[in-house]
């Protein structure tokens, strides 16, 4: 019985860390878009991030029916800049108030086999992690490259860093690194999703010189265009 109350009490703790962020930019567009006037490229952005939000909510709870079913996602091949992207994008709100700069610089023509949903939240909790540990500004660092077959990507911030005494326990659940919010689940549930496409996820700091989350996501490809590979990184900015 008590084995039960714990599971129940995870997974309660495990849906209410993933529905906050979505629920965070729901709540926060549609109360600029009561109280202000604003521009139609603002209120457009506005609707775009509701509009987002709202289906990641709809993702969420579709995943957890599935797990109910004992069903798992099913992988595609994704252009691994465009799944960052979507991430970046529902939490570019955040980062504009936070005047934290989102640097995207990941090659256009990276592909990866992935459940796409659970490898965009994980890119969430990354840089939502990463937008909590710099309150009063900063930048945040997103690039990836294929080494061996695989995509290495890395999220970088130069917030305060990481104290080294939990930074061996990071990964587990319920442990957090003193945010003000957060149940110390996002990193754990990342890592495990990252776990279960095949790769890895590491983390490396020094306190008072940021964080830097790498990843490894495997049987990564360069797509070809009309029979050329295409080249080059186009850099995105939030914030």
């Amino acid at each position: 019985r008590q084995e039960r109350i714990s599971t129940i009490g995870r997974l309660s703790g495990s849906i209410v860390h993933d529905l906050r962020n979505p629920l965070a930019a729901i709540y926060g567009g549609a109360e600029m878009l009561v109280d202000a006037d604003l521009p139609p490229s603002h209120v457009k952005r506005l609707a775009g991030n509701i509009y987002r939000a709202s289906r990641r909510i709809q993702e969420l709870l579709q995943d957890l029916l599935n797990v109910s079913r004992g069903k798992t996602g099913v992988s595609e091949i994704c252009r691994l800049r465009e799944v960052a992207s979507a991430a970046c994008d529902s939490l570019s709100a955040m980062a504009d108030a936070q005047n934290v700069r989102i640097a995207l610089s990941i090659p256009p023509e990276i592909e990866v086999p992935v459940d796409r949903s659970r490898i965009e939240r994980a890119f969430v909790n990354l840089v939502a992690n990463a937008l909590d540990a710099m309150p009063e500004g900063g930048e945040v660092r997103i690039s990836a490259a294929l080494e061996d077959g695989a995509a290495v990507v890395r999220v970088e911030d130069n917030g305060p860093g990481i104290a080294p005494e939990i930074r061996s326990q990071l990964f587990q659940p319920f442990v957090s690194a003193g945010k003000r919010n957060g149940l110390g689940l996002g990193l754990a549930l990342s890592r495990q999703t990252v776990l279960e496409h095949g790769g890895d996820m590491w983390v490396e700091s020094a306190p008072g010189h940021g964080a830097r989350f790498s990843f490894r996501l495997p049987d990564a490809h360069a797509a070809q265009a009309q029979g050329q590979a295409v080249h080059g990184v186009e850099a995105l900015s939030y914030g």
